[in-house]
């Protein structure tokens, strides 16, 4: 008996989709909206505050937005926690999973954790050497 093989085409778009390889159908993302580019920080988070329940797409993009531009500032641990219920809303449970690993692990014990694994399940155990 034969197997059914995925298409490889089919199988590198899934592949784009979790962050690997890249897609020939697969089009880059078009620069944001000149009205996000003219936000500054506070602004933007304000924004994205206001809309992760009530248009949790544009908080979503609201958050990649203040990433690319504001990277690593004081916002950027709630800016995560932010997206992560934003892809709860819109019910992308398992990309909201996948990213609060990593929020995770990189703010183990912040004021933004404890719900960021209430929301989705996961807990994160730290690694290293055991405790004495």
């Amino acid at each position: 008996m034969r197997r059914a093989s995925v298409p490889i085409i089919a199988l590198t778009c899934l592949l784009t989709a979790q962050g690997g390889v890249g897609c020939a159908s697969h089009q880059p993302q078009a620069a944001p909206p000149a009205q996000l580019v003219a936000l500054d920080e506070p602004a933007l988070m304000a924004k994205l505050r206001a809309e992760v329940k009530s248009a949790p797409a544009s908080a979503l993009t609201l958050a990649e937005e203040g990433e690319r531009r504001f990277g690593n500032s004081a916002a950027a641990e709630e800016r995560g926690a932010l997206a992560i219920q934003a892809l709860i809303n819109l019910q992308r449970i398992g990309a909201a999973r996948s990213r609060a690993y990593g929020f995770l692990e990189r703010y183990p014990a912040g004021p933004f954790s404890a719900n960021v694994a209430a929301m989705t399940g996961v807990r994160v155990t730290p690694t290293g050497p055991a405790a004495p």
